[in-house]
């Protein structure tokens, strides 16, 4: 299926760019892919000044900035922007800001990406920043959450605990999924002052913890039908809904199903953690990694005939009609603890990052069926123990 897939459309640019973050190394890596080689190569220095916990990366392609949360747990927690030379992908500092402990996610919006969302975990907190000059991040505002009670994990939901955020499709909102109260939250963002309002919350079933989330649009023009995703870091679950947006723009969610992550009439290991959720750039695809699960064996990737283990990336398709989600395929993720993955832009590679294993791969995906392939390269990252590599991003 691969070969027949590289027949009909162009293949891949043999060269590309892949950012890594890492714990261990307290180190943002810039690794250069040849899939021509099958090689994943870093490429200078590791850039150290994204502070002691990088973690999340957003890319603004279009004027060539890269942005890096610092989680802080160890120090203090920051953003960092950098110039990503669209040559080579080496990157220049351009700015370094102190925000809040436990910065986890961000998304940019407004005209030319010029303001950042940024959700916290262990704060509890929703911030937004002007990133229209780089070099001089800006603090525009923040909201800060508090829970009344405990939640149905007390351990897990002692406190709002706001771990992503995500630009709906339009652009006019901004939506950040609470693990800790059960809750996506809306944000409306304001096209003149280019900051965000709180618009609204959607409730996730009791005890879901609700981690990551994706918007999916299928079809278009009138007959587009918008569908969003949330994965449920503690009932390691699947929830989709239903998006119709009233008369004033303001989206409306109604909720279809609620699955677990292996899809209906399955279940997953004690321990296991919903990590990472990715909608495919053909709107076709719904792919998950799960945490925890050591339920595949891969061969090792020392060169040895010896195996490893592995946990799964999940992949579905979605239903244009109604967005029921179908099983496609469980595949190995390249190692254990997948927090991060991507696809870049044709939906033709996938980049993950293997936290426990210090490992960064690449796999081919078939964009037609959605199933990932064979290994394209690998590349060690974040030497150490069990803190290695969380996310990893294509630059394009």
């Amino acid at each position: 299926m691969i070969k027949r897939l590289l027949l009909l459309a162009p293949a891949a640019a043999s060269a590309q760019i892949i950012y890594a973050t890492s714990y261990n190394n307290h180190a943002l890596t810039t690794l250069n892919l040849d899939v021509a080689k099958g090689s994943l190569a870093k490429l200078g220095a590791e850039k150290t000044d994204c502070g002691s916990e990088p973690t999340w990366l957003t890319l603004d392609a279009a004027n060539s900035v890269l942005y890096c949360l610092n989680e802080g747990w160890g120090g203090a927690a920051s953003i960092t922007s950098y110039k990503a030379s669209a040559a080579s992908g080496a990157l220049e500092t351009l700015d370094i800001l102190p925000v809040l402990k436990s910065p986890v996610s961000a998304t940019l919006f407004g005209a030319n990406n010029s303001r950042l969302a940024v959700a916290y975990y262990d704060t509890s907190s929703f911030g937004t920043f002007s990133v229209s000059n780089p070099k001089d991040l800006i603090l525009l505002g923040q909201q800060n959450y508090t829970l009344a009670s405990p939640g149905p994990v007390p351990d897990r939901q002692d406190a709002p605990h706001l771990h992503d955020a995500v630009l709906d499709p339009t652009g006019k909102f901004v939506l950040v999924p609470d693990l800790g109260s059960d809750l996506l939250r809306l944000f409306k963002v304001d096209g003149s002052a280019l900051a965000a309002s709180a618009a609204g919350v959607v409730k996730t079933p009791a005890g879901a913890g609700p981690r990551h989330a994706a918007f999916a649009v299928s079809g278009r023009g009138a007959n587009a039908k918008t569908y969003l995703y949330s994965f449920n870091e503690l009932s390691n679950s699947v929830t989709g809904y239903s998006v119709v947006y009233k008369g004033d723009g303001t989206p409306e969610f109604t909720q279809l199903f609620d699955i677990p992550s292996h899809g209906p009439g399955t279940s997953v290991p004690a321990g296991t953690k919903a990590a990472e959720i990715e909608v495919s750039p053909d709107q076709k695809f719904v792919i998950l990694s799960s945490r925890g699960e050591n339920s595949l064996d891969i061969p090792a990737f020392d060169g040895s005939n010896s195996t490893i283990k592995s946990d799964p990336l999940v992949t579905f398709s979605i239903d244009a009609a109604t967005g029921k989600l179908t099983l496609v395929q469980v595949a190995p993720a390249g190692g254990r603890n997948p927090r991060g993955f991507s696809l870049n832009k044709r939906g033709d590679l996938l980049v993950s990052a293997l936290q426990d294993d210090n490992r960064v791969v690449v796999y081919q995906r078939d964009v037609r069926s959605g199933k990932l392939g064979k290994v394209v390269a690998s590349a060690t990252v974040g030497e150490g123990a069990n803190n290695g590599p969380n996310y990893a991003l294509f630059y394009e």
